[in-house]
């Protein structure tokens, strides 16, 4: 249910594709708030507000997150300098990158709770006719699976030279096939937002039920979510989790010193947000 509410849980994961993550971090609250606003319009009282109680969660993140990722990088560069990394250990980092998830929305939901409480009746009408005209355009894009694999190849291409530099003819060849044997779900994510979104709107005439949902929710996504999509979306992470471990154990001497600069910087830019 990539709307608002996930907006306001998953800011910074959203930001993550960023190349420097102390900027990302800056500018993460007007970021959300801009998403808050394209489907609530939001008045400046209420974006004020809600960069306020953002920053204050983004500071807590400070002291509880970033430690344990910036421990990570550091194991993860370890295993890549000794040839250790393999496929408990993908798993290992990839089941804590979820966990992370989960624990970033806990932090936003007292902050998508005080949100959903100042929202009008107009904001909700127009919250639920902006939904629908983007998860439309969602389900549309999904439909064209050709220019969808397409689209998921370039972006993981991206990630990966990001951090290994340029890829190599398998590794690109490796990518292709993981998107063609299991393409991301998205038509059926698309649908389920729609679900979810579906039972938010069945609790509009309360706002203590509607605040109930917002917290629930924040705190339980994956709860909400439609068992085949569940099913669905396990199947494409474990997908790749063994995309990851194919390229990351297959790498060129030049690749790993790419890394271990690239992933440096990224430890030195997660020093820099603890230092804010």
């Amino acid at each position: 249910m990539k709307n608002t509410l996930l907006f306001l849980s998953l800011g910074m994961m959203l930001l993550s594709g960023c190349s420097r993550l102390d900027i990302a971090y800056r500018w993460a609250d007007t970021y959300i708030a801009s998403k808050v606003d394209d489907y609530f319009d939001i008045s400046s009282e209420q974006s004020k507000a809600l960069k306020k109680d953002i920053k204050k969660d983004l500071g807590l993140m400070k002291t509880t997150l970033l430690p344990q990722w910036m421990e990570r990088i550091d194991k993860i560069q370890n295993d890549i300098d000794q040839g250790t990394l393999n496929d408990a250990k993908v798993a290992g980092y990839f089941g804590s990158f979820f966990k992370d998830i989960e624990q970033i929305n806990a932090h936003f939901a007292t902050t998508a709770v005080d949100f959903i409480a100042t929202t009008q009746p107009k904001q909700i009408e127009y919250f639920k006719k902006s939904f629908a005209k983007k998860n439309q355009e969602d389900i549309e894009k999904a439909q064209n699976v050709t220019k969808l694999q397409k689209d998921y190849c370039s972006k993981y291409e991206d990630i990966f030279e990001m951090f290994l530099g340029s890829l190599t003819k398998e590794q690109k060849q490796m990518i292709e096939e993981s998107v063609k044997a299991s393409p991301y779900p998205a038509e059926l994510k698309a649908k389920n937002k729609a679900y979810i979104f579906a039972e938010f709107v069945t609790h509009q005439n309360s706002m203590e039920e509607m605040k109930k949902f917002v917290r629930d929710y924040t705190t339980a996504a994956d709860k909400f979510d439609m068992p085949e999509f569940r099913v669905a979306n396990q199947a494409y992470q474990e997908n790749l989790q063994k995309l990851i471990t194919q390229v990351m154990t297959n790498l060129t001497d030049k690749q790993k010193i790419a890394f271990k600069s690239n992933i440096n910087e990224k430890a030195e830019q997660l020093r820099s947000i603890s230092a804010l």
